[in-house]
């Protein structure tokens, strides 16, 4: 699997971005492509990601909710 740092391009605003998902989240998916939600200064997008970490696939996200839990 390839590990470290990744770049792409964000579909938004055109910037360089580089980012990185822990080896220990992308372990408790059981399906690929994975979706994970990037959050890039004021606007956020998706990457999809497969088994071996490359980027599968991105899209901008038009409607984004950020929910928050709490321990009880």
């Amino acid at each position: 699997m390839a590990e470290g740092l990744k770049w792409l391009q964000c579909p938004v605003c055109k910037k360089t971005i580089f980012w990185e998902v822990p080896n220990e989240a992308l372990k408790r998916a059981k399906r690929f492509p994975v979706a994970v939600v990037i959050s890039h200064q004021d606007h956020h997008f998706i990457c999809y990601i497969d088994s071996h970490h490359q980027l599968a696939d991105t899209e901008i996200a038009i409607a984004y909710l950020e929910g928050k839990s709490r321990e009880e």
